[in-house]
């Protein structure tokens, strides 16, 4: 649930007191964010919706997926104007200054193939901050999405010097503090709770 930054209908309609309501119900927001690149929406009706939804998330925590792709400097801004709890980078294209910066504004990273090579995950981002997604891709069947994640998993185990394994208890590990920390267990299909660790 959210509102893309690339969807001209889903930000017209925009209502922060239904993304209110609909945001009490679930563990996850995302997508939400800026994007200066690809977007067919006016930059400043972005910053308005993507505003609204950081006042609700702020007073109501959640994991928050954030779309940045070449809107980092105007993302950085917007967090640091509405701190967030679990604010998660997604489409992460700063530089390792704002990575730095992202990360002292309590930012989670979300990676994907397309950005896992970059030495700024290993060199500016802790792997406490870290998650791993299928999202490069996106036009792939959905039987490929297992294969993407490995291979995100992969990556990241290269860039950490560490191994498969180590990587995806590192991201379960993350994504219960998360759950824990924003208090959302009671959000999430109880069947999900086998997979995180206490």
């Amino acid at each position: 649930m959210g509102r893309h930054p690339r969807k001209p209908k889903a930000q017209v309609s925009f209502d922060p007191d239904r993304f209110g309501a609909l945001v009490e119900r679930t563990a996850i927001v995302g997508e939400i964010g800026l994007d200066s690149r690809w977007s067919r929406v006016p930059f400043a009706e972005q910053v308005r919706t993507f505003r609204q939804a950081l006042d609700v998330v702020a007073r109501l925590p959640r994991f928050t997926s954030i779309h940045s792709y070449s809107a980092t400097a105007p993302v950085l801004e917007e967090l640091r104007r509405t701190p967030v709890a679990v604010p998660v980078l997604h489409w992460w294209t700063g530089t390792a200054a704002q990575t730095r910066e992202a990360v002292a504004l309590g930012c989670y990273f979300s990676i994907h193939s397309a950005v896992a090579r970059q030495s700024k995950f290993r060199t500016a981002v802790p792997p406490e901050r870290m998650f791993v997604e299928s999202d490069h891709g996106w036009a792939d069947p959905p039987a490929a999405i297992p294969c993407r994640i490995e291979w995100v998993e992969h990556l990241v185990a290269q860039q950490l010097c560490s191994s498969v394994g180590e990587v995806r208890r590192l991201v379960w590990g993350n994504l219960a503090r998360i759950v824990r920390d924003t208090g959302t267990e009671r959000l999430l299909p109880s069947l999900l709770g086998m997979f995180l660790p206490a």
